[in-house]
């Protein structure tokens, strides 16, 4: 996103000199050995981080000259020729590591809630540039005082290139690890109880590294998970190792719970949701105005090139994977008409761009007459809004249950793409009468082709509310970004092998 985290908390944090935080009741804690304690952690991931960064460059080190031999048909580049541009390319990991720093790629991953390689990977990929062109004024300034030949260009391409996978391979591998051990779950707090303090807190519980520990208000609001008032947040990050407190909206006043943020900061990372948050995109920007940060609101739309650029992307990959998959579609259909009678696809009026109505394809997954069987299970309906969902939905197959549990049902709506009906990233396709129940600034969800995937698929899918949907559909449209697109399409296998909110 355009606002970078680091930004926004380098105008919002303080870092004191002080160790010990005074309270409310006039009492004082010790927050020395907690912060050493957090310092330990993020000292934990940095390693980690800079031991998978060190494994990644050495292995394009090493794998980059033994694929230009491959491909070249210079006889220069041979067996014996190899070491020395092995050697050099291992002697420039420093330069790149360097340059990786630089890039906020170790201290700003400490201060994030969680761990994301694919949030990462556009600075990795500007640093791989940068530390390209540094090795490039290495090389020829060796080629013209010691005649070294090893440093061409061609070859530090070559490195640059592998390493583009091969670092964010390590850090996958890196990160795993981390998920899987005691100093890789990030204990959090979150400070108010309000709607959005639970919103916050349903994220953080989805999230695998992190250890949603509980709320902290003075006017809590019928909360039975929280561990006290505001003069105890000090008490309780020590007791509970707290790594990063959450700041909702809370009753509390705003001069109180700045004071104690302030006496925190520096001990335990703070993170701060603003107010009308609704409001700001990955478009959006921090302004410093004589220290005052102030957020800009871009305009919620997406430009003609984006359109065409997104477009492009969605026929390639579309058409490549329709290739690729033709024999599972084969066989998905031949089940299917083995299993239960009917036809092997399923056409239903969705409300698409522009509100077009569009027929969208899916495996046939439940009976053939589900349709005049839903009058009979309204009353089963599990979700708010015009939405309609049931968990254990008579309708289905048992192949179906298989399909849709796994999401390979929506496979066929890859033909949607390419056609143009769809995009492989966008806003829910909603059905023409959950369509016609959205109102307001939800409709600008119309704007942009709905998609297979998209905000709805990696936040919680059936999980989520019909307004918790809207605003997310209302989000992408107006930050969309290529970046973000390839975010999305990173975090979903990972959402439907969980499972989590499937039906």
């Amino acid at each position: 996103m355009a606002i970078r985290e680091e930004e926004v908390e380098q105008l919002v944090e303080r870092r004191l000199d002080a160790i010990v935080v005074p309270t409310g009741n006039g009492m004082a804690v010790d927050l020395g050995d907690h912060a050493g304690a957090v310092a330990r952690v993020r000292r934990h991931v940095l390693r980690r981080l800079l031991i998978a960064d060190v494994v990644g460059l050495a292995t394009a080190a090493v794998v980059s000259p033994l694929l230009v031999s491959a491909v070249s048909s210079n006889p220069e580049t041979t067996a014996d020729r190899l070491g020395p541009i092995m050697f050099l390319n291992l002697a420039m990991i420093p330069v790149f590591i360097g340059v990786f720093a630089v890039y906020s790629l170790y201290r700003g991953s400490t201060r994030r809630i969680s761990l994301s390689v694919f949030s990462d990977l556009r600075n990795i990929v500007h640093a791989l540039l940068v530390s390209g062109f540094l090795y490039a004024i290495v090389g020829y300034v060796a080629h013209q005082a010691y005649q070294f030949q090893d440093g061409s260009v061609g070859k530090i391409l070559a490195m640059c290139l592998v390493a583009v996978i091969a670092v964010p391979l390590a850090r996958v591998v890196s990160f795993g690890l981390m998920g899987r051990a005691p100093t890789g779950s990030v204990p959090v707090i979150v400070v108010g109880t309000g709607k959005l303090a639970q919103t916050v807190a349903s994220h953080l519980r989805a999230h695998s590294s992190v250890n949603f520990v509980g709320f902290v208000d003075d006017s809590p609001l019928g909360r039975s998970d929280v561990l006290g008032e505001l003069e105890d947040l000090p008490e309780l990050c020590r007791r509970h190792d707290v790594a990063r407190v959450v700041v909702c909206f809370s009753r509390t006043h705003p001069e109180r719970t700045t004071e104690m943020l302030k006496a925190l900061s520096g001990k335990v990372g703070v993170s701060i949701v603003p107010r009308y948050y609704e409001l700001i995109t990955s478009r959006s920007h921090v302004e410093d105005l004589s220290g005052l940060p102030m957020i800009d609101i871009a305009p919620a739309s997406l430009s003609a090139s984006s359109r065409f650029f997104k477009r492009t992307f969605d026929v390639v990959v579309s058409s490549v994977i329709l290739v690729l998959l033709s024999p599972f579609f084969l066989a998905v259909s031949i089940i299917i008409a083995c299993t239960s009678p009917g036809p092997v696809f399923f056409r239903q009026a969705r409300t698409g761009r522009n509100e077009r109505t569009f027929s969208v394809l899916k495996f046939r997954t439940m009976s053939e007459d589900a349709e005049e069987r839903k009058a009979e299970i309204l009353h089963l309906n599990e979700v708010d809004g015009p939405l309609f969902k049931v968990s254990d939905d008579p309708r289905v197959t048992r192949v179906g249950h298989f399909l849709r549990r796994t999401s390979l049902d929506e496979l066929p709506q890859l033909i949607n793409v390419w056609k143009g009906d769809m995009s492989l990233v966008g806003p829910r396709p909603f059905v023409v009468e959950e369509a016609a129940g959205i109102e307001g600034w939800a409709r600008k969800r119309f704007e942009a082709r709905p998609g297979m995937t998209g905000l709805w698929q990696v936040s919680g899918r059936n999980e989520l509310s019909h307004l918790e949907l809207c605003r997310l559909d209302y989000l992408y449209v107006a930050s969309w970004s290529f970046w973000w697109d390839m975010q999305i399409l990173w975090q979903t296998p990972a959402t439907i092998f969980k499972g989590r909110g499937a039906s």
